[in-house]
């Protein structure tokens, strides 16, 4: 039964001018993957945003066929499906209207895409001798945090990120822009299949997809969409890594760069987004894991390790919300925890003074 569902999924994702938004509207109103494809046609044709042309390809059943070669290869290479309708899919992603409804995992152990503290890393391709120590210093220092950290297996930082994080044994994920039938750069190979030990790959795309040059930028959305900060190294004042900045400061994660020499074109961008107070100076881990309030995990002295017990079910409902995703509003915190607007204040101000919770402007709310 499971694998007939992924099958529709997948063939769902494979439709022609279906997108995310026109797909989650198939879904709702059909009420599932398979029951889009045994809808009548004209009940297809009274979904917003599906034409004449959406409907032939659902009733041709081509993606069908198509969906039935992706699962052999998926079962083949033991890849795991995420769709967005499923509790599996990752939490931060989940309310994103710009992700994927669909993804493939192959990898160690799947609940490192909802890990408690995630980290992206991005960077230029052309990194510096000095950029590249400045990265490996900042991964090592954030061993003891239990970081997952996050990148796209490119040249340059992510690479020494990945490189790094492997050595030490951190769970590191790569967010790939094409499909798991191969690897690109074909040079990150062996890194890809050390990542798949102790974290691994993620991909929107299907095995045969190749690395097209659109697939990066868009891939940038899932890798700042999957964490809770995002830290710049070195970047340019254009590229990927600035339309990554983009996708976190439009779902107000922290962002974090390191700072450049005047003169140094692979620094100004992170020059820039300091001097414009879109990211936090950063030198070291240690700037980071203040900023984000996070202790050693398993301290006797961590504040969630000595209050966790004794929250409330009401601040239990709250924290699960919040840590969920970073920075919820307060609108939808309240729809995500049903309770009278007289409760949810007390409760959002007794964890304040506890520690527990962390205010942003804009009533926005985030886990210490």
């Amino acid at each position: 039964m499971q694998q007939n569902s992924i099958l529709y999924q997948i063939a769902l994702n494979r439709i022609p001018q279906v997108g995310m938004v026109t797909a989650r509207q198939l879904i709702a109103f059909c009420g599932g993957a398979r029951e889009v494809f045994q809808a009548k046609r004209q009940d297809l044709l009274k979904v917003p945003g599906v034409g004449p042309g959406i409907v032939e390809a659902i009733l041709s059943k081509e993606a069908l066929l198509e969906a039935e070669k992706e699962l052999t290869f998926l079962d083949r290479h033991q890849v795991q499906t995420l769709f967005y309708t499923e509790p599996k899919f990752p939490s931060r992603l989940k309310n994103r209207r710009d992700a994927p409804i669909l993804l493939y995992f192959k990898g160690s152990d799947l609940q490192l895409l909802d890990a408690p503290r995630m980290l992206a890393v991005v960077g230029t391709r052309k990194i510096t001798d000095q950029g590249a120590a400045i990265c490996e210093s900042i991964v090592e220092g954030l061993q003891p945090y239990e970081v997952v950290l996050v990148s796209g297996l490119a040249y340059g930082v992510d690479i020494t990120m990945h490189r790094k994080a492997c050595s030490m044994g951190i769970p590191n994920i790569g967010v790939l822009g094409h499909g798991l039938g191969s690897i690109y750069p074909a040079a990150h190979k062996s890194t890809a299949l050390r990542m798949q030990e102790n974290g691994g790959l993620l991909t929107e795309y299907v095995h045969n997809e190749g690395p097209d040059r659109e697939h990066f930028p868009m891939r940038n959305r899932i890798i700042s969409g999957l964490c809770d900060a995002l830290l710049v190294v070195e970047t340019g004042a254009t590229g990927g890594s600035m339309i990554s900045v983009e996708f976190a400061l439009k779902h107000h994660l922290e962002v974090f760069a390191v700072p450049g020499r005047p003169s140094d074109s692979q620094s100004s961008g992170c020059n820039q987004l300091i001097k414009s107070n879109r990211a936090r100076l950063v030198e070291s881990a240690a700037d980071i894991v203040e900023a984000m309030n996070w202790d050693v995990s398993g301290s006797s002295t961590g504040v969630q390790g000595r209050l966790f017990e004794e929250l409330s079910e009401q601040e239990a409902l709250i924290m699960s919300a919040v840590r969920a995703t970073p920075k919820l509003g307060i609108d939808e915190l309240s729809s995500a925890v049903s309770m009278e607007a007289g409760v949810l204040a007390s409760t959002i101000l007794q964890l304040e003074f506890r520690g527990l919770l962390r205010t942003f402007p804009g009533k926005r709310y985030s886990a210490v």
